[in-house]
């Protein structure tokens, strides 16, 4: 029996990537993440989570794991809004990954629900898997899967340490201290004047949310340029400089 375990870090944040990440493993494996810390990666300091991703990763290389990240630029994440919403983009970078393991042996897929309705999220996603329901397995789509499902658990943890270290990435590549990337964070908020100087949003930040728009309209009085959904085009709206 095997253990799919889908999460993702990064949903709320105006700046950088959002990640999902997956761990299949043995039922039988689950203890190991018990022994050694594994839960929500939220409860666990940043130097922890790096440890337990290196030690999850060097299992994954040992044992009959299997890891999976999927990661969605800013400009992918606008797009997709552009055309559905950010529930419908979860739904889809879940089922991705989803279709990515082996799945014969049976066992249970833990998803990490997105959606206010947990069911409503899971069911989405068994839509988007064209033969589910895979022989022997069953889906487990519940709110906080991530403190209550190990598997998930870990997952969490390599999406977040994932995105924190394209966070760092794009802080080192652009020269800005850019904390977090949520609106709460003081550091990203500072940083945002020097990232909507030019005739568009720096590529790092999500165009489409409010804190950027509000942003744009405060410095510029008028409306934030809109990313395109053909990813080819240039942006259909541009600030003219004067």
């Amino acid at each position: 029996m095997w253990r799919i375990g889908i999460d993702e870090a990064g949903r709320g944040p105006v700046i950088g990537p959002l990640v999902v990440g997956a761990l299949c493993l043995p039922e039988s494996d689950l203890s190991l993440l018990h022994d050694v810390g594994v839960t929500d990666s939220k409860l666990l300091s940043k130097s922890k989570r790096e440890e337990l991703d290196r030690w999850i990763r060097e299992q994954a290389e040992n044992r009959e794991w299997e890891i999976e990240l999927c990661i969605s630029q800013p400009a992918d994440i606008d797009r997709a809004m552009a055309m559905t919403n950010l529930n419908d983009h979860e739904v889809s970078l879940f089922a991705s990954l989803a279709r990515r393991f082996k799945v014969e042996g049976g066992g249970v897929l833990q998803l990490d629900a997105c959606d206010v309705d947990a069911g409503r999220f899971g069911n989405n996603v068994a839509n988007r898997l064209n033969d589910w329901p895979w022989e022997g397995w069953t889906m487990d789509s519940r709110h906080g899967a991530d403190l209550h499902c190990l598997a998930v658990a870990g997952a969490s943890i390599l999406a977040k340490v994932a995105r924190d270290q394209a966070i760092r990435a794009i802080s080192s590549e652009i020269g800005i201290e850019l904390g977090s990337g949520y609106p709460s964070d003081p550091k990203t908020i500072a940083a945002l004047p020097k990232l909507i100087d030019g005739e568009a949003p720096h590529d790092c930040l999500r165009w489409g949310w409010m804190t950027v728009k509000d942003a744009w309209k405060q410095v510029y009085n008028e409306s934030a340029p809109v990313r395109s959904v053909d990813p080819d085009a240039p942006p259909n709206a541009q600030r003219t400089l004067f």
